[in-house]
């Protein structure tokens, strides 16, 4: 009987040493994807002046033709010389109710950069003042402050960034998950 044992001991005793040695696959958790996006908005509200808030809307009902995007409504009036606080808002109009993708991107705060462009002639300083998880904490740009200046007019770009894994705090690595511009007033 203690020859059985010991022989069950012994196996018992191998199993664990081979497992314990086998190299074990690194698997890399899966990158997420793109997010799906139909409407990019831009909430602006004066800090001087809560009763002038604004949103721009720029929407793509099918991102996948030929259709060209709905612009009419990509349009803010800023005054001169003015702080406000802006909101990137990015919405799925496909379902119903409307789906939030804002609230995803927030999730993977980590994976995701807002990049503002502002053409010459348009007097508008951006400003992110959202940061992520990383260490060191990135910018994200979901929230931001727009500081205008001179009167002027031009075209703000807006672009979100897929960045899993290659973040860096800089706009170039990545994908784009929404490239949109918007035409700004400053008066």
């Amino acid at each position: 009987m203690k020859k059985a044992i010991s022989l069950t001991g012994i196996a018992m005793m191998v199993l664990l040493w081979n497992a314990c040695n086998k190299d074990e696959e690194a698997v890399a958790p899966p990158v997420p994807g793109n997010e799906f996006l139909t409407t990019v908005e831009l909430k602006v509200t004066n800090e001087n002046d809560p009763s002038d808030t604004q949103t721009a809307s720029w929407k793509d009902m099918n991102p996948d033709d030929d259709t060209p995007p709905d612009v009419s409504a990509a349009k803010l009036t800023l005054k001169p010389n003015a702080k406000y606080k802006a909101e990137v808002l990015f919405w799925d109009d496909t379902q119903s109710p409307r789906g939030d993708v804002t609230e995803e991107i927030k999730e993977r705060e980590n994976y995701h950069l807002v990049c503002f462009t502002v053409s010459s002639g348009l007097n508008l300083t951006v400003k992110r003042t959202d940061h992520d998880t990383n260490t060191p904490a990135l910018e994200v740009g979901l929230e931001d402050e727009f500081t205008t200046g001179a009167t002027g007019a031009g075209k703000l770009n807006v672009q979100l960034r897929h960045q899993p894994n290659v973040k860096d705090g800089t706009c170039e690595p990545g994908s784009t998950d929404a490239d949109v511009n918007y035409d700004i007033t400053i008066q």
